[in-house]
């Protein structure tokens, strides 16, 4: 008998694969088979996750300008306030500036600058809505290396909650750029804590320049919202 990752349930139908990374990052590869994940979450609450996070705004920016399809065979149209992208034919990316700002382009000997501000603000509202995305792949991927049993285990209890959308938490991410450009991937290690010695994962999610360092289970960070780690930003919320 089949019981959900996500939702425990055990008389859902269990009808479809899951994609551990949404397939418009680009990558098919990593898939849970039929069993796993129940058709309701898949196509409810993991669905609405996973669109938020292809179409986070440095994500879209990224997949527009490298050509990056979605499910359907068509490369999205990036939209910001201050320019909007297209690359159809993933040949030529066309640029059109929304407002006559000369600070917004500026011509370079080497190219040019090109600045854009995104649509939503990084709200803590908006955050958590990242942050769940990006712990439904942490979850995922634990279950495709270590097997459903160790993920049912009520270690994950509240992972499962968060993710859901039936508790509130709090919690951080880390974010900056990569400096070389690489495909959809995540890649976790396991640590012992100094509060006796639990064991949690680190995470760290990239996509092309994209880097996104997080752990779902303990979501503390000492270090100031706005302060810098390795590079990266700390957000907090």
């Amino acid at each position: 008998m089949s019981i959900c990752l996500f939702c425990k349930s055990e008389t859902n139908s269990f009808l479809s694969v899951e994609h551990i990374f949404p397939e418009s990052l680009g990558s098919k590869e990593k898939i849970l088979p039929k069993g796993v994940v129940c058709d309701e979450c898949n196509n409810g609450i993991l669905s609405v996750l996973d669109s938020e996070l292809v179409n986070f705004d440095v994500i879209l920016f990224l997949r527009t300008f490298y050509g990056i399809e979605t499910k359907k065979g068509s490369v999205p149209r990036a939209s910001f306030s201050t320019v909007s992208l297209e690359n159809p034919s993933k040949k030529h990316i066309n640029l059109v500036l929304k407002r006559n700002n000369k600070n917004d382009f500026i011509k370079t000997h080497e190219g040019f600058n090109l600045k854009f501000t995104g649509r939503k603000k990084m709200s803590n509202k908006n955050m958590k809505l990242l942050a769940r995305a990006l712990y439904k792949i942490g979850l995922e991927l634990l279950c495709l290396d270590h097997g459903i049993d160790f993920c049912l285990s009520s270690r994950f209890d509240e992972v499962r909650k968060i993710i859901l959308g039936k508790r509130d938490f709090h919690g951080y991410i880390c974010i900056g750029s990569n400096k070389t450009i690489d495909k959809v991937g995540v890649t976790y290690r396991f640590f012992k804590t100094g509060d006796g010695g639990k064991e949690l994962a680190l995470f760290e999610f990239n996509y092309m320049f994209l880097k996104i360092v997080f752990d779902m289970e303990q979501r503390e960070c000492r270090l100031e919202n706005g302060a810098k780690i390795l590079g990266l930003d700390v957000l907090r919320f």
